[in-house]
C-alpha cells in the first residue's frame, strides 16, 4: 500500500519540478493565496488524496519560499525586462465589430480618426470580427450604441528582439497574482498587455520588481567577481 504524502511534501515537490514557481517564491513575486488556488485541485489534491485546505497550501508555501535565496530561472527574460522601456496607455476600451460591409465603413472611419489623432491602436481581425483596442473617447466617438469596457494597456519595447517565451512568461507570472489578460500581443520587438484598469498599477509593480531582480543579480555577480 503506498503512504500518502503531507500537504508539505506535495507543494515541495510541485514548485521544485516548476521553475517558475521557484523564482516567484524565491523574489517574492506572487500572491500566495492565487497560487495555492492554482496547484490545489489538479495537483496537491491528487497528491495528498485527499480535499485539501488554500491557508494549509499557503503555510507551506511560505515555509518554502523561505529556504531559497533570489533564484532566476529566466535569466534571458529578466535581462531583457530589466533593459526594455515601459510604457503605459490608461483609458483604454476594445470595441468588438462584426464583419460586415457596413461596418467595415465604420472600422475604416475609426482607423482614419485614431491615425490622425496619433494615439496608440491596435485592430485585430479573427476572421468573424474585428477587435479594435483604442482610447475610449476616439472608440465612443464612432461606436455610440456600444457599451465598451475601459483596460488599461502596457507596452513593453525590447531594443532588440524580444527573448523567446517572453508572452508565456508574462501570462503565467500574471495568473500567479490574479491577473487575467485581455490580451498579450507580441509585434516586431514589442509586447503589448491589455488588462483590466485597475489591474495596471500591480502590472507594473510586478515588472518593476522583475528588473529589480535582473539588477541584484547582476549586483551579486559583481560582487563574487
Amino acid at each position: 500500500m503506498s503512504r500518502s504524502l503531507s500537504i508539505q511534501q506535495a507543494v515541495r515537490i510541485i514548485v521544485e519540478e516548476n521553475p517558475l514557481y521557484v523564482t516567484l517564491l524565491s523574489s517574492g513575486l506572487v500572491n500566495l493565496s492565487a497560487l495555492a488556488r492554482s496547484i490545489k485541485p489538479p495537483l496537491v489534491d491528487s497528491m495528498v488524496g485527499k480535499d485539501t485546505k488554500v491557508f494549509t497550501i499557503v503555510k507551506a508555501l511560505e515555509r518554502i519560499s523561505m529556504n531559497y535565496k533570489l533564484v532566476n530561472e529566466y535569466p534571458d527574460i529578466v535581462k531583457a525586462l530589466s533593459m526594455a522601456e515601459i510604457i503605459t496607455y490608461s483609458g483604454m476600451g476594445e470595441v468588438e465589430i462584426m464583419l460586415t460591409e457596413e461596418n467595415m465603413e465604420k472600422v475604416a472611419k475609426l482607423r482614419d480618426l485614431l491615425t490622425a489623432a496619433k494615439v496608440q491602436f491596435i485592430i485585430l481581425n479573427d476572421g468573424n470580427k474585428m477587435h479594435v483596442i483604442a482610447p475610449l473617447m476616439y472608440i465612443t466617438s464612432v461606436c455610440t450604441q456600444t457599451k465598451i469596457e475601459e483596460y488599461g494597456m502596457v507596452r513593453i519595447m525590447f531594443a532588440e528582439k524580444a527573448p523567446v517565451g517572453i508572452v508565456t512568461f508574462l501570462v503565467q507570472v500574471m495568473k500567479s497574482n490574479q491577473i487575467t489578460a485581455k490580451h498579450v500581443l507580441r509585434y516586431d520587438n514589442d509586447i503589448y498587455v491589455v488588462v483590466e484598469r485597475e489591474k495596471t498599477p500591480i502590472l507594473l509593480n510586478i515588472i518593476e520588481r522583475l528588473r529589480t531582480m535582473a539588477m541584484l543579480q547582476s549586483a551579486q555577480q559583481v560582487g563574487r567577481g
